[in-house]
């Protein structure tokens, strides 16, 4: 009776907050057009070539039972490093819905295979926003470390397990190409649901920013920390705009962002991890404990380089 209860609220939730952004949506049309039209140049300029190509090789090798014969946490957490948010989570998804690892051991993958690229850690916001390498150096370097403390911390609660035998026959009796369709088509679902994030997070912000509320904020650090705990990119690039807080600052802020990943990061994984059993709830707390882990090396690493 009580989970049928909260069900109830959750839907009543969905209900009004889908019904309130359609409303928004009508009463500032402008705002959400241009919102939009950000998204999805983000996501057709950045998200789409640097993703497509690892979805697709991922889910192949998934669909081909690649799991078998590396360690069921070596491949979500080497795909998720190279190809960053939410690669690792799709595929632990998967591996969960082909009943290839228990709900325990999904749960201590999560921890540490949530990650963001080195690409974007130390190109876009090292280089870009930063100005410097050695900045991006020492993000990408706190975030992996911090991710593999993480999953150390998690692994007392839930051990490793072993691989759960799972039957290939239905990818045997198939032929390669209609294997590698699918995993075309479900690498373009997986595409679109991260697209949709996009837009709505980013239609979000931007009306708190027309509202004001970020404004209310007068520390520049905070507002951006704020952000930053909605989109990860929004809040480092409003952290690099900060002119009074020094470099290795901002360098262990944006760490620290980058490994919350914020709200729509967060969504998009959830999305990834359905039917695994992981609760938003739990996936919360280790983004907190990866982010505070981050943080913590990047204060000792920037002392060095820096």
């Amino acid at each position: 009776m009580d989970i049928l209860v909260d069900r109830k609220k959750n839907y009543i939730l969905a209900g009004s907050a889908a019904a309130v952004f359609c409303i928004c949506m009508v009463i500032f049309p402008q705002v959400a057009v241009y919102s939009a039209q950000k998204g999805i140049s983000l996501w057709a300029s950045n998200v789409l070539p640097a993703l497509l190509p690892f979805f697709i090789c991922a889910n192949f090798l998934n669909y081909m039972g690649a799991v078998r014969i590396v360690r069921p946490s070596l491949f979500p957490f080497v795909m998720s490093v190279l190809s960053g948010y939410p690669m690792g989570a799709k595929i632990i998804g998967d591996m969960r819905k082909n009943n290839t690892i228990s709900v325990p051991e999904a749960k201590r993958l999560i921890s540490f295979c949530s990650t963001s690229g080195p690409t974007f850690m130390i190109g876009a916001v090292g280089v870009g926003m930063l100005g410097s390498v050695p900045a991006g150096i020492v993000m990408a370097a706190s975030h992996y470390l911090a991710a593999i403390a993480n999953g150390l911390l998690y692994s007392r609660f839930f051990p490793r397990a072993k691989a759960a035998k799972q039957s290939f026959s239905r990818q045997k009796n198939r032929e390669l190409l209609d294997i590698f369709t699918e995993a075309i088509l479900s690498a373009f679902k997986s595409l679109a649901i991260i697209l949709a994030y996009i837009i709505l997070f980013m239609f979000l912000t931007d009306l708190m920013h027309l509202g004001g509320i970020f404004s209310l904020i007068n520390s520049p650090a905070l507002r951006a920390a704020a952000k930053g705990f909605f989109e990860m990119t929004v809040g480092c690039g409003a952290l690099s705009e900060c002119a009074n807080i020094s470099l290795s600052i901002k360098c262990i802020l944006s760490a620290m962002m980058l490994s919350w990943g914020g709200l729509s990061i967060i969504g998009q994984t959830m999305s990834m991890l359905a039917g695994s059993g992981i609760r938003l709830s739990y996936f919360i707390l280790t983004k907190l404990t990866h982010s505070l882990f981050t943080g913590i090396f990047a204060f000792f690493l920037t002392a060095c380089v820096l």
